[in-house]
């Protein structure tokens, strides 16, 4: 993990998260986070992680989660 940006302002317009997430990232928002609706979602996102590296594991997946325990939040997740 490279990092986690939690204090994301609730009614900020596009332009300061784009400040601020380039401030907690040293990287432009617009380099980083993709997706055709990235521009209209961004007002629903209440953290932002920075992450070096994705590996699969063979072994745990989030149905086996919610199969094994179905009271494990899954928090829906936009990768970029």
């Amino acid at each position: 993990m490279a990092g986690v940006w939690t204090e994301v302002p609730e009614d900020a317009e596009l332009a300061e998260i784009k400040a601020a997430f380039a401030n907690s990232f040293g990287r432009r928002w617009e380099g980083v986070v993709v997706g055709t609706e990235r521009e209209v979602l961004f007002r629903f996102w209440e953290a932002y992680v920075g992450v070096v590296d994705l590996k699969p594991h063979p072994e745990l997946n989030v149905a086996r989660l919610r199969e094994e325990d179905p009271t494990v939040p899954v928090v829906g997740v936009l990768l970029g």
